[in-house]
């Protein structure tokens, strides 16, 4: 009678960690703004993690257009190779723990936009038509508008 009681609790509990862990696996450690805007909380490291990946995704963007107007393909897609899904893979064990505070959401247009980067640096090297370049660059940055219209990072002031 005693184990039977005991893996009642224990599934229980099992059952309500498993919950938690999915609740913060697809809403993160967000709240809502002022502005409408969904804040994540990071500690300060990983704050500055997410903000200069940031960065470098917007230096990517003007090293593309950079090298499609000087009519470089080369340069344009090794800056838009620079940020594709090969940086998520040598940022794997960085951002682990960065992972279960963001919302599920966040994360689609993140690993959609690498991966977009990818599909960019594809198309430059075949050397595809500039208009069809330009399309596939306001779908890249339709991205960062909708990312920035719908969050923002902040420190969470409960961490030290």
């Amino acid at each position: 009678m005693n184990s039977n009681l005991f893996g009642k609790i224990a599934t229980t509990l099992w059952v309500i960690t498993m919950i938690i862990l999915c609740y913060f696996f697809y809403f993160g450690k967000t709240t809502r703004t002022l502005d409408h805007r969904d804040a994540i909380h990071l500690s300060i490291a990983e704050r500055q993690l997410v903000l200069t990946e940031m960065r470098a995704l917007l230096e990517a963007v003007n090293g593309i257009l950079s090298g499609l107007g000087a009519k470089d393909y080369e340069s344009a897609a090794k800056a838009a190779d620079a940020v594709g899904m090969g940086l998520v893979a040598s940022l794997e064990n960085q951002e682990k723990t960065i992972l279960l505070k963001l919302p599920v959401a966040f994360k689609k247009l993140g690993f959609g936009t690498h991966e977009k980067f990818d599909k960019i640096a594809v198309k430059i090297r075949k050397k595809e038509e500039i208009h069809s370049l330009l399309k596939e660059m306001d779908e890249l940055t339709r991205n960062c508008v909708a990312c920035h219209a719908s969050y923002k990072i902040e420190l969470d002031v409960t961490e030290k």
